[in-house]
Parts: structure tokens; sequence; C-alpha cells
């Protein structure tokens, strides 16, 4: 029998399970199972564990049986310690082999390893480059940066204008009140040359009116289309004088001052003259009176009527209306007609426009019922702000 199936044989007689067994000796159960299929060899101290657990000899444990059943002499300690060291020296082998096996295994992970860093040390060489390149852009960019301040303070300095173009106009309704005459108004600005990151501040001094002697600091914004506009309103009063000027500033934080003009807030500044009968035709508006029928009727001896309008240049016409009153402004008005646009001009901060109608039609061919009072014209001028011109031009009665 061999050294398993004898441990197995004294287990069982003994009455004991392999996990008591294995338990008392101090090993696995599975250790105890591999001894006794002979897969496995107990160590020498196991061995002898097992017999005082067993109540055994060794000698009996490594014994066997020859095929006569006579026994055969019993295995010694010696010989044991001669199969043991066999044992130790195939795990030696075994180990050497793994030694081996992980040896080979280090030796992929590293060539793993070396690509992946020569893998990095492209993407590194790769970014270095791009880095590289958007140096080189920026060093670019901030040369032709340098080169735009340059001849943006190279301009100044000989005199040409940094700005291609300025203005201003209302932009709501005029107001009269007890302080006055004044209008919401925005102001823009073009300059010749815009570069990225440039901002710009306006600089009003008010001379006269309510806000005399104050200054007025106010950042511009630039459009989409390269002007720089006030982002609000600002205030201009009739009778003060409003000194503009314009402060450009760099991206790298260098500015460049430059006036744009002035501002004269008269009367006139804010509202159109309006001119009757300037063509030339010596138009001599007038009425007559006569009776029909026991009733004072009144005609025109003038029936067209035109007139000339004289308006800043920031002013947009919408519209123009003359109404026929004959009981001076009250009541309604006898008749009234839309002028037309004829013609338009300009002539420095002013533009022209000449405006014509006809108070004639069939329904006026015997004029309009009379008791008298006073016969009028009166000019309705409305602007794109939506401002309402008045103005009255007075009918004598001819012979």
């Amino acid at each position: 029998m061999t050294l398993g199936e004898n441990i197995q044989t004294a287990r069982k007689a003994k009455g004991l399970s392999q996990e008591a067994l294995a338990e008392q000796v101090g090993v696995s159960r599975q250790a105890l199972g591999k001894w006794e299929k002979d897969t496995a060899l107990p160590s020498l101290d196991n061995l002898q564990a097992l017999a005082a657990v067993l109540d055994v000899s060794v000698d009996v444990l490594l014994g066997t049986t020859q095929a006569d059943g006579t026994p055969e002499p019993a295995l010694t300690l010696e010989t044991l310690r001669t199969l043991l060291e066999a044992r130790d020296a195939q795990k030696r082998r075994s180990m050497r082999l793994w030694g081996g096996a992980a040896l080979g295994a280090a030796a992929l992970l590293l060539c793993v390893l070396v690509g992946v860093a020569w893998q990095y040390d492209r993407q590194v060489d790769a970014l270095q480059q791009n880095y590289q390149m958007m140096q080189e852009q920026f060093s670019r960019t901030q040369s032709e940066l340098s080169a735009q301040i340059e001849d943006l303070q190279a301009a100044v300095r000989q005199g040409e204008a940094t700005v291609l173009d300025w203005g201003w106009q209302p932009t709501g309704r005029v107001v009269r009140d007890l302080d006055g005459t004044w209008a919401p108004v925005t102001v823009w600005v073009t300059p010749r040359t815009v570069t990225d990151g440039m901002t710009a501040q306006l600089m009003l001094a008010h001379r006269g009116g309510r806000y005399d002697g104050t200054t007025e600091l106010v950042d511009l914004t630039p459009g989409a289309d390269g002007v720089y506009r006030v982002p609000g309103e600002l205030i201009f009063t009739v009778g003060e004088t409003v000194e503009l000027s314009v402060q450009w500033k760099t991206a790298a934080g260098t500015a460049t001052n430059e006036n744009l003009g002035t501002v004269e807030c008269a009367e006139e500044t804010f509202r159109p003259e309006i001119i009757w009968g300037s063509s030339g035709t010596s138009l001599a508006y007038g009425y007559r009176t006569r009776e029909k029928d026991g009733q004072t009727m009144l005609t025109l001896t003038q029936y067209p009527v035109e007139l000339e309008l004289d308006c800043p240049a920031w002013m947009q016409v919408q519209s123009v209306e003359v109404e026929l009153r004959l009981d001076g402004a009250a009541g309604e008005p006898a008749a009234e007609i839309e002028l037309t646009c004829g013609g338009e001009w300009e002539s420095g901060d002013r533009s022209g426009s000449m405006w014509s109608g006809n108070f004639l039609d069939a329904g006026t061919e015997d004029g309009w019922p009379y008791e008298g009072g006073t016969a009028s014209f009166v000019a309705h001028v409305t602007d794109s702000g939506g401002n309402v011109w008045t103005d009255t031009r007075p009918l004598m009665e001819k012979s």
C-alpha cells in the first residue's frame, strides 16, 4: 500500500474525518486530501504529527505489503528523508520554471512599457512643436499689432486723424420744460483703424446751459460694423456748447486722444426752419370772400402750397401736412392736405427739402363757408423721432 492509502486506512480506523484529522495535525483539509491521494508528500514533521494523532508508528504509515501478503520491511527515516529531499528538489525546479516564466512576463511588460514611453515621447514632441508654432503665431500677431500701434501713433504725430467720421442725433422727443429745452441724444464715432481689443471713451465738456462747467466720460461700445456708439443717452440743452473728444486705448494699454469738435445747441439745432413760398414764383398767399345764396364763402388766391424745410443734418422728416383754418386755432380745420417731397439737398451740417400740395378739388370750387375771423395756413412737420413742429402762415384778404 502507498503512503496515502496507509494514512487513509489509519484515519478511518481511528474514526476521523479528513476535516477532523487535518485540524488536529494543523493543516488544511485540501493538503490532507492530496496526501491521501499520493499527489503530494507530507513533511517529516507533519508525518510524525499524523502518526501521533492516529496512534500508529511512522513505520506503519510508511509500510507496505507484498503480493503474497508478507510484510515488506518498513521504510526507514533515512529513506523518507531521501524521498523528501527529492520532493524539495522537484519544488526547486518548479520554482526555477516559475521564475523563468516570471522573467519572461517581466521582459514582455518591459517591452510594453518601452512602447508606451516611445508613444508618449512622440506625443510630447508633437505638443512641443504645436507650442512652438503657437509662440511663432503669437509673435507674428504681436508684431502686426505693434506695427498698427506705431502707424496709429505716427498718424497722430503727423497730424492725421484717427477718426474717420463721427456724428450725433436725438434719440427721442425734444422736451420743453421749466428749465428750458433739451433732448436725449446719442453720439457715434468711426475710427480710421480698428485693432483687436481696442476700447474707446467719449469726453464731453459742457459750456453754458444747465450743465455749465461739467465734464462727462462715457465708454463707447463697438459694433459689428466697426462703429463705436454711446450705449445709453446723453442730454444736450439749448443754449450750451458741447466740446467732444475721444480716447482710443489699445489692448497693450497705449492711449491716443483726438478732438472731435463742438455742438452749438441753439434753437435751430433741434428744429427745422419752415420757409413759405421760397421757390421764386412769388406765391401771394391770400383769400377773397363773396356772397352766394346768402352765405359768405372764402376762396384762396393760390390753391397750390409750396414750402421749403431747412433742417439739422440729423433730422429725418417723415411727413408734412398743411391745414386751412378760418377761425384761428380753434375748432376743426376747414381743409387739410399732405405735401409731397420734390427734392432734397445738403449744405454743411444742414439739409434742405422742397414740399408741395394743392387745396383745389371738386368740393372746393365755390370755396368754404366763412363767418369772419383769422384765416391762416398751419404747417405740421413730423420727424422720425416723433417730434412735431408747427408754423403758421397768416392769410391776407385780397381785393
